[in-house]
């Protein structure tokens, strides 16, 4: 239910800047010709990226985030690319222009080692180009792919699979991917099993992937708002939008105003029934603080507290206050003992970790995109991305990410859990389970880490409705957006979901005749052949 659109009468007021947003703005100007100067992005933050966003340097040791891996898929995030110049290369866009550079630096070789444990006859190593599925596992999982996902509303994918399925190689190398847990969503299990079991064997193989040259948050984030920002279009930030009045109040249907607060003064913005509003509803980033080299991330007095407190969340809040077609924020927010991972980053100051790592999984760095460590009873992954992943990161230092799914446990060689772990504690017992001498690496690299309470939210069991539509029912002039919004079939962990979301928002509230492609191919029939 939207009105038609003069789109050089539009101002359109976008909540938050992080990748949807500034996918959001992209096409609002290229596609809907909404002339830039009429597009607005609030953010409470001080710049744009959300939880894309990096940080550091090579002296006090840099900081990636989850999602700030330099590996993105799929057709929306590339048609994004595709709209936007090069600031190198004017003359190409910014797709044309990684793909230029990913060609001329993909690897020649493909990766080996996805995991290793250490064990009495030495390392182990698993290649997921050998990965066996069972047959018991083949029939539990093709029973479980023919189930209509109506069927899994409020599952946990412990409610679908028994305890031995997750002791399997095959749930080890899966949940690591995609950061899943036994008790999140069965549904966003299925729809993962969906889109990418075709692809199971070549999950690790950079040289099937799409790389950018740098962090995302560098070579995407960075270029796509400085080419906003280039054309006209409003930033704000350190402005957070506190409530949104809409009429009817009984079911609300049109946005009229937004309520802003700004350096401890509030005031109001009146939103014509033409004009369009964009919100990113919640976010993974929330909450997360970051310890250092010697000292662990300092836990969180009040989780849910914290998290009220954010806009991103607050304002979801008041949404759901007003009608249920607004979804159930609390769903997500309020469970961060299923939801949390920690992360680190391992600023290298010496090649011998690159020497020692390309020895043990006979891989050269920058040739897979994971090494879990099976053995760990924290479930730690890490990456070692092609180098620089910075574009300040001088030629001699080397950067390694990681991550851990179950921080809370006591570690194998470090005996306390990793939530209380240094840095350095936290390179001890990757550096002990790799078997690599530890001492001499640990004095000459810095690790950064980073404590997430809602890392998984987006993949915690729910119910149909506790992901609002883009579109709420009933609604003439707002959209909504992010990893907790609804976007039917495809996985809310991916990049190409926050993007694909801000598509459909634009083309429905501008009444665009070109919606985003279906997502991905019809892999229902490849999915049954590989399991068969």
């Amino acid at each position: 239910m939207t009105l038609k659109r003069d789109p050089q009468s539009v101002q359109a007021w976008l909540i938050g800047s992080g990748i949807a947003s500034l996918a959001a703005a992209v096409h609002l100007i290229k596609q809907a010709k909404v002339p830039a100067n009429q597009v607005h992005i609030l953010d409470a933050h001080h710049a744009s990226g959300g939880a894309m966003e990096t940080s550091g340097n090579a002296e006090d040791g840099y900081i990636l985030h989850t999602g700030a891996l330099p590996y993105f898929y799929e057709q929306c995030v590339k048609d994004l690319l595709a709209m936007v110049p090069s600031r190198e290369s004017p003359d190409k866009s910014l797709w044309e222009a990684i793909r230029e550079q990913e060609n001329s630096n993909r690897p020649l070789n493909r990766a080996s080692t996805r995991a290793v444990s250490q064990t009495e006859d030495g390392t182990r190593r698993v290649d997921t180009h050998r990965l066996p599925i069972g047959a018991k596992f083949r029939m539990d999982l093709i029973k479980f792919i023919l189930e209509s996902e109506r069927a899994m509303e409020s599952k946990k994918i412990s409610d679908v699979f028994d305890a031995n399925f997750f002791e399997s190689e095959f749930w080890k190398l899966w949940s690591t991917t995609f950061l899943l847990q036994e008790w999140h969503s069965a549904a966003e299990f299925h729809r993962l099993l969906s889109k990418w079991l075709p692809e199971l064997h070549t999950h690790n193989d950079v040289r099937d992937m799409e790389r950018t040259p740098f962090t995302l948050f560098e070579s995407l984030i960075t270029p796509i708002t400085t080419y906003l920002k280039e054309q006209g279009v409003d930033f704000r930030f350190n402005v957070m939008v506190t409530d949104l009045k809409s009429y009817p109040s009984s079911d609300p249907t049109t946005i009229s105003e937004l309520v802003l607060q700004e350096n401890g003064h509030e005031y109001l913005i009146t939103i014509d029934p033409v004009d369009i509003v964009i919100v990113t509803l919640g976010s993974v980033a929330t909450g997360t603080q970051t310890g250092s080299n010697t000292a662990p991330p300092p836990p969180l007095s009040s989780p849910s507290e914290t998290i009220l407190k954010s806009g991103e969340w607050s304002l979801w809040q008041k949404l759901e206050h007003e009608s249920t077609k607004f979804g159930n924020p609390a769903n997500f927010s309020n469970r961060p003992s299923e939801s949390q991972i920690e992360t680190f980053t391992v600023t290298l100051h010496t090649t011998d970790f690159m020497h020692h790592y390309a020895h043990l999984t006979r891989d050269k760095p920058g040739t897979g995109a994971l090494l879990t460590i099976t053995e760990c009873p924290w479930d730690l992954t890490i990456s070692f991305p092609h180098q620089p992943v910075f574009a300040t990161q001088p030629n001699h230092v080397h950067v390694v990410w990681g991550y851990a799914l179950r921080p809370e446990r006591v570690g194998k060689y470090v005996k306390k859990p990793m939530l209380q772990c240094s840095g350095q504690d936290i390179l001890r017992e990757l550096l002990s389970h790799l078997g690599f001498a530890c001492d001499s690496l640990i004095s000459s690299s810095i690790t950064i880490p980073c404590l997430m309470p809602l890392g998984t939210s987006m993949l915690l069991s729910r119910a149909h409705h506790d992901r609002p539509d883009v579109i709420p029912h009933g609604t003439t002039n707002l959209g909504l957006i992010g990893q907790y919004v609804e976007v039917p079939g495809d996985a809310a962990c991916s990049l190409e979901y926050s993007v694909r979301g801000a598509q459909i928002a634009v083309a429905s509230l501008m009444e665009l005749p070109d919606r985003p492609p279906k997502v991905g191919k019809n892999k229902f029939l490849e999915v049954l052949g590989l399991l068969l």
